[in-house]
């Protein structure tokens, strides 16, 4: 058995993210791959460097609710995709800087 070390569990949902960094100008959208209720998991299509704070639009997929927030990059990872080194993608995980998630 894994020793986690998490302090709350991680819930695997759907919910759409649109997150930006108003200093470096990177923006997406993206589907999260984790939750908690101080944190969220997911790919971004470009490197942030860990530490930097984002606006996040998180949208509710069975209603027209969504909770706008700010997050900074706990952690980031290079992933490369298949044999190709330039077929990079990043995953992601941010610390909810405003409110919980739930």
């Amino acid at each position: 058995m894994k020793n986690d070390r998490r302090a709350e569990k991680r819930y695997e949902v759907l919910l759409k993210v649109e997150y930006k960094d108003p200093v470096a100008l990177v923006h997406g959208e993206s589907l999260a791959k984790n939750i908690c209720s101080r944190g969220i998991r997911l790919p971004v299509n470009s490197m942030i460097a860990k530490g930097s704070v984002l606006d996040m639009k998180i949208e509710d997929p069975n209603s027209n609710a969504s909770i706008s927030t700010k997050a900074e990059v706990a952690w980031i990872e290079k992933l490369i995709n298949g044999d190709d080194a330039e077929d990079v993608t990043y995953e992601a995980g941010m610390r909810l800087l405003k409110k919980k998630i739930y």
